[in-house]
């Protein structure tokens, strides 16, 4: 089975449209100004649409981002097979430009598929079962499955995590592995530290990451030997954490970029593990000046989010629970917020803001936007298996607190 899905956040989409006079007077008063921009917050990309007719706001499940003024759709292929107890499911990471037919393939592990016709070498005789089936075994003796989880997107470069498990029946030792990358999405080419930051740059951020390493792990060995139960279960793993300056992602830490490491391991019965070390701040590049403008600027108590653009501003004010945000759009110079316009609720986390008004959206680039929001529209809900996760705020370590999540790949969360 072979299916090509969009990128799905889980939220369906949804179509709005706030009329407004010609004389630009709405429920707060003042001018509406005339912006065009896309928003991405929580499990959805709001596409905002405000001139002298009106505010348009529609919404889609989509992941995009902007490189040298094109627009990249970032979506996920799945292929795999199931059978009565075996079961075979791989991901594929893509990106496309919006006005291209083609795409490009960003990345691709070639285990599960390889696996999958050995497996049915072996087994020339069992047929395939719909995995939709309600009676699909839930406990096959063989799994071959990867995963990939999308970290974070900055510009022309795209941060992810791929997870692989392979516990084959009478095969060879259990795989449990995981690591992060970073790919340009234009070409499908695996960065390296050195593409990002340049050569000098990068010696300077791996030898700092070594020596963060090295100082979380004496601080784990030492809580540990200091009688903390967690700490003392985390020494047991932390000769299989071997530093892979390859394994780093790209954040952003009050809008300065950053690089974050994630060291993979293993627990004693082969489990897959990660450590986290702590975003270290880095120099901005010129490929960085269009990524700044596009990510949010906190007020200090956190009480308002905001977008600064040339003609006018965004900004957004969380509910009382974190839970969702207020959209408004202001004219830009306006002194108070009588003269801003409410735009939308959206879920939180607010994570980027593209603007496409300068230089405006031609008819061809229009087209292509509002036919990817259909497609992206029209898949949602064939899956539900990747998200786009940026942590909101940089964890120094402490082993005050040392969880190891639930699941096939645990990690460790270090808290201040």
């Amino acid at each position: 089975m072979l299916r090509c899905v969009k990128l799905v956040w889980g939220a369906a989409m949804t179509l709005a449209l706030t009329g407004c006079g010609a004389d630009g007077g709405g429920a707060s008063g003042g001018t509406l100004p005339a912006a065009e921009f896309l928003f991405a917050a929580g499990d959805s990309t709001y596409w905002v649409r405000s001139s002298e007719e009106g505010l348009r706001v529609r919404s889609a499940p989509i992941l995009l981002t902007q490189v040298d003024g094109r627009l990249f759709e970032i979506f996920i292929g799945d292929d795999g097979a199931e059978y009565p107890d075996a079961s075979f499911a791989t991901a594929r990471l893509w990106a496309r430009a919006l006005e291209s037919r083609d795409s490009t393939l960003l990345f691709a592990d070639s285990t599960v598929m390889r696996e999958l016709a050995a497996w049915r070498k072996a087994h020339p005789r069992e047929s395939e079962i719909d995995p939709s089936a309600d009676d699909v075994p839930d406990d096959p003796q063989t799994v071959v499955q990867d995963d990939i989880e999308i970290i974070d997107v900055h510009g022309p470069y795209l941060t992810f995590e791929h997870l692989l498990n392979a516990d084959i029946d009478g095969g060879p030792p259990h795989i449990h592995t995981g690591r992060r990358f970073v790919v340009d999405v234009r070409t499908g080419h695996k960065a390296t530290l050195a593409d990002v930051l340049g050569a000098t740059e990068a010696q300077r951020v791996v030898q700092a990451a070594r020596a963060s390493l090295s100082q979380l792990t004496d601080s784990i060995r030492t809580a540990g030997a200091a009688g903390d139960e967690r700490a003392a279960a985390a020494v047991e793993t932390l000769d299989s954490f071997v530093f892979d300056s390859s394994s780093f992602g790209i954040t952003d830490l009050a809008r300065d970029p950053a690089i974050a490491f994630m060291i993979p391991g293993n627990a004693p019965d082969g489990e897959a593990l990660a450590l986290y070390l702590p975003p270290i701040k880095v120099k901005a590049l010129a490929w960085w000046n269009p990524v700044q403008r596009t990510l949010p600027e906190w007020a200090t108590d956190s009480s308002l989010v905001r977008w600064r653009r040339d003609r006018y501003d965004v900004s957004a004010t969380p509910s009382p629970e974190g839970e969702s945000l207020a959209l408004k759009l202001q004219p830009k110079g306006a002194r108070d917020s009588s003269a801003s316009w409410p735009v939308t609720t959206v879920s939180a986390p607010a994570y980027q803001l593209i603007a496409l008004e300068s230089p405006p959206l031609d008819s061809t680039a229009r087209a292509a936007l509002a036919r990817a929001f259909d497609v992206s529209t029209a898949l949602d809900g064939l899956v539900q298996r990747a998200r786009w996760n940026r942590p909101n705020q940089a964890r120094t370590p402490n082993t005050s607190d040392i969880s190891r999540t639930p699941a096939r790949r645990a990690s460790y969360t270090f808290r201040p």
